[in-house]
């Protein structure tokens, strides 16, 4: 048997954290870095395919996004394959979406794509504790993502429809 050597590698990328905007820390992945990476990959001659792990509940939408335009442009030129862990939800199962092929144990926990947005009121809280607020504002919603009052319906609306935005 004659052994084959070659320059071209697989490069192994591990996607493990909750997903966050910027370059992240311990224990996160940061649409940021993650991304440059990625890109970096693909224009990298010597690197024939990617293997993906993903072991990731999701996070940010705004950088798994980020993330996922990176390997789908990725995908288009060189193999990607991914490997989920124990877990691939929400933006980690959307940044699994462009591989050519996809490989999940039978208890991976994955889907689940998702948006939340969070309104809080502390009013009562504040409240009950002595604090009041004085409001001055330049313009109707300028205080609209304060927590010491709750919204209003067209308040509400705002919010919602940027939550399906981002989901669409």
């Amino acid at each position: 048997d004659e052994e084959v050597s070659s320059d071209r590698k697989v490069a192994v990328l591990y996607a493990q954290g909750t997903i966050v905007n910027g370059k992240g820390e311990i224990g996160q992945i940061g649409g940021d870095s993650f991304a440059t990476t990625i890109g970096t990959l693909r224009q990298d001659p010597k690197v024939a395919a990617v293997v993906l792990r993903v072991n990731s509940p999701g996070g940010s939408a705004t950088a798994s996004d980020q993330m996922q335009r990176e390997l789908k442009l990725l995908s288009q030129k060189k193999p990607l394959i991914v490997s989920m862990g124990d877990m691939a939800a929400s933006g980690g199962y959307y940044i699994s979406a462009n591989a050519q092929r996809i490989f999940a144990q039978p208890n991976t926990i994955t889907g689940s794509i998702g948006v939340i947005g969070l309104n809080l009121n502390f009013q009562k809280l504040a409240s009950n504790q002595g604090l009041t607020w004085d409001v001055v504002k330049t313009s109707k919603f300028a205080d609209s993502t304060t927590v010491s009052r709750p919204k209003t319906k067209e308040e509400l609306a705002i919010a919602q429809k940027s939550v399906n935005q981002i989901y669409e």
